[in-house]
């Protein structure tokens, strides 16, 4: 029997073993730890430890699950290493008072679901601002411990700003919505719109409180929850 998950694969790398409870449901649990039985996989706690622990190794280890519902195709299409690279979540906006053209980091801490081997052209062209510090990306021996101790300092201390401002600095004309998923990704072991969905978002600044203002909301199928320019917070800086 297929499951029926309610939200993208992204979960795979969300250390909140409720979460996993909530929006996959039990049916999508249960498939997924019997596949993973021969890892020595016991419970959903173990489970989500080893997902987080080895992302790019889940494809092969769901490969033998079927999925549907309104998240059937996009889970699919995952097993067959179709997965989009870009930001599952757009922060709101203020103006963040700052260009940072050298800065370029648009891949999302979900593309770590696809093997860095298969995927390195697309990290060198949409991330190579990360690649500057890391040989690699180990997508499948803990990644999260890896990238922690080599991810830019410069970077990682725009979290203070909060996760809104660093997503509301503009690189070459983007937003940096995905080097804000990074930021909360390293801060939390979770995805940010994941934790909206859940309730849970944890802010850095005063700045943050906007996302806490948003309401659950029922995920699009790209996953992405839309975000105004908040005219309220234009130039306020933390």
């Amino acid at each position: 029997m297929a499951c029926r998950p309610d939200v993208d694969p992204s979960i795979l790398i969300h250390r909140d073993p409720r979460a996993w409870e909530e929006l996959l449901g039990w049916r999508c649990v249960e498939a997924f730890l019997e596949e993973a039985r021969f890892l020595g996989v016991r419970d959903l706690d173990g489970l989500v430890d080893y997902s987080v622990s080895s992302p790019s190794a889940m494809r092969l280890v769901l490969a033998g699950v079927r999925f549907s519902g309104r998240r059937g195709r996009e889970w699919e299409g995952y097993l067959r290493g179709r997965l989009g690279m870009g930001a599952r979540m757009r922060f709101p906006k203020v103006e963040a008072g700052v260009r940072r053209d050298d800065v370029w980091v648009q891949i999302s801490p979900a593309y770590m679901l696809l093997p860095f081997d298969e995927t390195r052209r697309t990290w060198q062209r949409m991330a190579h601002t990360l690649l500057k510090h890391l040989k690699d990306v180990p997508t499948s021996h803990n990644p999260h411990s890896y990238i922690s101790l080599v991810f830019p300092e410069e970077l990682r201390a725009l979290a203070a700003r909060g996760y809104v401002w660093a997503a509301s600095m503009r690189s070459r004309d983007r937003y940096n919505d995905a080097l804000a998923e990074w930021l909360y990704w390293l801060d939390n072991v979770r995805m940010p719109h994941i934790d909206v969905a859940m309730g849970k978002f944890t802010p850095r600044s005063s700045l943050d409180t906007a996302v806490l203002k948003l309401r659950r909301v029922e995920l699009k199928f790209d996953g992405k929850i839309g975000a105004p320019i908040l005219p309220s917070n234009r130039g306020q800086h933390v």
